[in-house]
C-alpha cells in the first residue's frame, strides 16, 4: 500500500475510435465450438474488453451473429456453438467484431523488455476545458425473504450496473464532433497520394475522396480492415459533409482515462492493486446532446453530454494512451490548428439576412438516446444497446433589436423554409478551416422583450426550433478515423 496521493497532474483522457474490427479468419475452434482463435498475427486484443460486443462470422453469403463472453489476446469465446459446416475454420470465413463498444486495438508496446497490451488510445480530444468521467450506478437488491427474528434485511445483492453521466466541455477547434452528434459522413473531398501503405505511413484511405480513414502503424492499418489498395492521404485539408443518420446506431468511441502517480515512471498498469496507476476505459460512448455556445469576445464552445456502455478496469500490463504522455505526441494534435474558433469569426443568418447584433447564443442537437438491455445479455456490467429517439434542434439567441420583426414572427402560424431563408451558423479561422451548419423549417418558439431598469440597450432573448438539417460542413486538418 502506497502513501503517495493521486493528484491532477497525473491525469489524462484520450479518445479511442470504435470501428469494425476484422480479425482475419478462424485458424481453429475449440472442442465446444465456442472459442475462436483468429489468424491475424498483427492484432493482439486487450483481454476481456470485448465482452458483450457483437461478432459476426461471414462465409460467402451466410452471416451468423454471436455475443462475445470472453476474449484473450488471440481468441474470442462466444455465447453459442458455431456450426463449422456453415463457417469452417479456414480462409473462407471472416471474423468481424461490430463497432459499438469495440475500441480499436493497437500493436503491443515494448516497455522494460516486456510486451504490453495497448489500444489505439493516443487520439487527442481537442481543447478540453473540463471533463467529467461517467459514473457507475449499481442497482441494489435488498430482500426480507419472509423470515422472522430481525427487522433488518435478510438478503442483499447487486443487480445490473449502469454507467451514467459523462460530459466534455471543449473550446472547439475542429468540426469532428458533428459526425458523432449527427451520425454519418456523407461526402469527403481530399486527394489521396499515390503512395501505398508502408512502414512510414501515418494515415491511409481507400481512394480519392473516400470517407474511410485508418491509422497506419508499422505498415498495417488500425482498426484492422479488409480494405485493399490503401494510400497515404498526405497533409492537405479535408472537407467533410455530414448528414443525419436515421438508423438505430450512432457512431461511438471509447475514452481512455488514467490516474498516474509522479513516482510511477513505468507508464503501464502494474500488478499492485492500483498503488501506482489507476486506468479505466469507458466504451460505447455516444453523443446524447451537443450544445454549441457562442458569446461575445469568447471562443466557440461545445458541451457534449454522453451515454456510455461500460466502464472497463484496465488489466495488468495495459499501456494507457498508447504510451503517449501529454498532448504533443497525440494523433490529430497540430500546433497550427489548436486555436479554437472565435465568436468574432462567426456569422448567423436568420430570415435570409445576417444578424449582426447577436450578443450570445447556443445551438443544441439532442438525440434522446435510451440505453437498453436485452434478454441474453451475458454481462450485468455491459449495456446491450443505445437506441436514439426523436432528434431535435433548438437555437437560443440573445440579441439587440432595431425593429419588431422577430416579435411579429413569433405570432405567425407557419414555419419558415428555404424560400424565406434558412438559419445558418458559420465559424471560420480561414477559408480552409471552418464549420458551418444550416437548418430549415423553423419556427420562433418564444421571444422575451424585457422592460429595462436602466437606460442601456434592450436585450431580447429568442428561442427557435428547427425541424430539418439542410447541410453541415467542416473543412480542416482533423482526421476522423472511421469505416463509414
Amino acid at each position: 500500500m502506497s502513501n503517495e496521493i493521486y493528484v491532477g497532474s497525473g491525469t489524462q483522457a484520450t479518445m479511442i475510435p470504435e470501428s469494425s474490427i476484422r480479425l482475419g479468419t478462424p485458424s481453429s475452434y475449440d472442442a465446444a465450438k465456442t472459442k475462436i482463435t483468429h489468424s491475424d498475427t498483427t492484432v493482439k486484443l486487450l483481454p476481456d474488453i470485448y465482452v458483450g460486443c457483437e461478432v459476426k462470422l461471414m462465409t460467402g453469403t451466410t452471416t451468423t451473429y454471436f455475443t462475445i463472453i470472453d476474449n484473450d489476446a488471440v481468441s474470442i469465446t462466444v455465447d453459442a456453438a458455431i456450426d463449422d459446416s456453415t463457417h469452417p475454420a479456414n480462409n473462407t470465413t471472416s471474423i468481424i467484431i461490430s463497432k459499438f463498444g469495440a475500441p480499436s486495438p493497437a500493436p503491443q508496446v515494448t516497455i522494460n523488455s516486456g510486451s504490453r497490451h495497448a489500444l489505439l488510445s493516443d487520439n487527442w480530444l481537442g481543447v478540453v476545458n473540463e471533463f467529467t468521467p461517467p459514473s457507475i450506478e449499481v442497482e441494489m437488491k435488498q430482500l426480507n425473504l419472509a423470515v422472522a427474528g430481525t427487522r433488518n434485511f435478510a438478503h442483499q445483492y447487486k443487480g445490473a450496473e449502469t454507467v451514467s453521466g459523462g460530459s466534455l466541455d471543449i473550446s472547439l477547434n475542429n468540426g469532428s464532433w458533428f459526425y458523432y452528434a449527427l451520425g454519418k459522413i456523407d461526402a469527403v473531398t481530399h486527394d489521396a497520394t499515390n503512395t501505398d501503405l508502408s512502414g512510414s505511413s501515418a494515415t491511409v484511405t481507400t481512394a480519392d475522396n473516400s470517407t474511410k480513414f485508418f491509422r497506419a502503424i508499422g505498415g498495417n492499418e488500425y482498426p484492422p480492415s479488409s480494405a485493399s489498395g490503401l494510400k497515404d492521404i498526405g497533409n492537405g485539408t479535408i472537407a467533410y459533409t455530414f448528414k443525419e443518420l436515421n438508423g438505430h446506431e450512432l457512431p461511438s468511441f471509447s475514452l481512455d482515462v488514467s490516474y498516474n502517480k509522479a513516482s510511477n515512471t513505468n507508464r503501464y498498469v502494474l500488478n499492485d492493486d492500483g498503488a501506482s496507476m489507476y486506468s479505466r476505459v469507458f466504451t460505447g460512448c455516444q453523443v446524447n446532446t451537443m450544445t454549441l455556445n457562442f458569446e461575445e469576445s469568447q471562443e466557440l464552445k461545445a458541451n457534449l453530454d454522453l451515454v456510455t456502455r461500460s466502464a472497463f478496469d484496465a488489466p495488468t500490463d495495459y499501456v494507457p494512451h498508447n504510451n503517449v504522455q501529454g498532448a504533443t505526441g497525440l494523433y490529430n494534435y497540430d500546433a497550427t490548428t489548436t486555436t479554437p474558433y472565435m465568436y468574432s469569426d462567426g456569422s448567423i443568418t436568420l430570415f435570409g439576412q445576417t444578424y449582426a447584433r447577436v450578443k450570445s447564443g447556443s445551438l443544441t442537437i439532442n438525440n434522446n438516446i435510451t440505453p437498453q438491455r436485452f434478454i441474453g445479455n451475458t454481462n450485468r456490467q455491459v449495456m446491450s444497446a443505445h437506441i436514439p429517439a426523436q432528434r431535435t434542434y433548438e437555437l437560443s439567441l440573445t440579441l439587440l433589436i432595431t425593429d419588431s420583426k422577430i416579435w411579429k414572427e413569433l405570432r405567425e402560424q407557419e414555419e419558415y423554409d428555404t424560400d424565406t431563408g434558412t438559419i445558418k451558423l458559420r465559424f471560420e479561422k480561414s477559408s480552409d478551416d471552418f464549420i458551418e451548419i444550416e437548418l430549415d423549417d423553423y419556427i420562433i418558439q418564444s421571444v422575451d422583450v424585457p422592460f429595462p431598469s436602466d437606460k442601456s440597450a434592450i436585450e431580447v432573448t429568442a428561442t427557435i426550433s428547427a425541424r430539418s438539417l439542410t447541410s453541415c460542413k467542416y473543412t480542416g486538418k482533423w482526421v476522423i478515423l472511421n469505416d463509414d
